[in-house]
């Protein structure tokens, strides 16, 4: 019997450890392949991948700390206002 409940509470950890892993995948990197579609870059050699990855995690910051609901509405609202992405730095 303990070894039943043993297994038990490892199945139990191991669907939270996923869960929590989903969470993750679902808030950052879904976005990222999606709003960015960074699975199919467009062919660059070097390390214009990373630092295209770099500037999507900083936008993605920048949206979500100005409270913006979606990222493709951060996208929208300050594709032409500079100013507001450079006060998030004052």
């Amino acid at each position: 019997m303990a070894t039943d409940r043993s297994q038990r509470l490892e199945a139990q950890q191991l669907l939270s450890d996923i869960h929590l892993s989903w969470g993750i995948e679902n808030r950052l990197h879904w976005v990222r392949d999606v709003t960015f579609q960074e699975d199919f870059p467009p062919r660059r050699g070097g390390n214009a991948p990373v630092n295209w990855s770099i500037l999507h995690n900083f936008f993605i910051t920048i949206a979500r700390k100005l409270c913006f609901r979606t990222i493709p509405q951060a996208q929208r609202a300050l594709s032409n206002q500079l100013h507001k992405v450079f006060s998030f730095f004052v």
